[in-house]
């Protein structure tokens, strides 16, 4: 069965319309290995850029807060640029909005995403601006924890997070997140 042109990409046909024409111009050989890198670097293109979805949000209590979603996990190459976007919409909604990074699509992270995990738990503290991850999955927390962020908070229920939005001092679920990734470390 052929699919039509409006099933494709436009994007697609950056690739395909220049392997194509290097196929015929060059050599075949060159041609379809130039027509790899350049489905290579929108690969790597894609993984350094995903997508942030931002939106207002009013808590059980009726806090207002920033949620911002990403759409896959962190690794190197998309820790920068997420960390630079997450920063500057909480700068642009003000120091007392908190902010809501809800973690649902975050499957995993590497090292590099921790550092910057790190930093930018950092960057928040200073400007005393609230920072909460929601429903992180306790195989992240334990790679968050490897770089020991201070000032970690994470929830894992609406009213986890309704209370942490209260500004109550959740003292039993903060220990509950690092008894959960030191008793994950054994797990694997």
């Amino acid at each position: 069965m052929l699919q039509t042109a409006s099933s494709f990409s436009e994007i697609d046909l950056i690739p395909a319309i220049t392997t194509f024409l290097c196929c015929l111009f060059i050599r075949l050989e060159l041609g379809i290995v130039i027509g790899i890198g350049i489905n290579l670097l929108f690969l790597l293109y894609a993984s350094a850029r995903p997508t942030l979805r931002v939106h207002k949000a009013t808590s059980i209590s009726g806090f207002e807060y920033l949620v911002i979603t990403p759409d896959r996990s962190l690794v190197f190459p998309s820790v920068e640029y997420v960390r630079a976007v997450i920063s500057k919409q909480g700068l642009r909604e003000g120091t007392t909005v908190p902010v809501v990074i809800d973690c649902t699509h975050i499957q995993a992270a590497d090292f590099t995403a921790a550092k910057g995990i790190k930093t930018l738990i950092e960057d928040f503290t200073k400007r005393g601006q609230p920072l909460i991850f929601h429903n992180l999955k306790p195989s992240v927390i334990k790679i968050f924890n490897g770089v020991k962020p201070s000032g970690f908070t994470c929830s894992s229920s609406e009213l986890e997070l309704n209370d942490h939005l209260k500004g109550k001092s959740i003292f039993i679920v903060d220990l509950l997140c690092i008894i959960l990734s030191k008793y994950n470390m054994f797990l694997f």
